[in-house]
């Protein structure tokens, strides 16, 4: 697989570019006060673990870290808690970095979608 290729197709990413989608998507909605169509109410939490436990288990593969047997029921629950933790502990302070980093994506991409969405309802109609 080539450099670029591997780095495009990379977990982290795909997590990052699927935040950054996702969050904009339902910043627009928000923004037109509409609800998300039941498919992507539907699969957007199924994707987001998906991707959350694969760039999990390659992350600690790299890092030599073992995980519990039930990796997928065990990142449903608690992922909000599992993922800053090993970030923290893998990584020291500069997980705190990271955390901050993907919060900032979360939020930064449903602020730009929300706004998008009232600047085309406020000027174009």
């Amino acid at each position: 697989m080539s450099p670029v290729f591997s780095r495009v197709a990379s977990p982290t990413t795909l997590l990052y570019t699927f935040v950054v989608v996702t969050q904009i998507a339902y910043g627009i909605y928000a923004g037109y006060q509409i609800e998300p169509p039941g498919a992507f109410t539907l699969l957007y939490p199924l994707a987001r673990l998906w991707i959350i436990g694969w760039w999990l288990r390659t992350d600690s593969r790299k890092r030599g870290v073992p995980w519990v047997y039930d990796l997928g029921f065990f990142l449903y629950v608690a992922w909000p808690l599992i993922m800053p933790y090993y970030l923290v502990k893998t990584r020291d302070a500069k997980g705190l970095v990271v955390v901050f980093g993907f919060v900032g994506a979360y939020v930064a991409a449903l602020l730009v979608g929300f706004t998008m969405s009232v600047l085309v309802a406020s000027f174009g109609g």
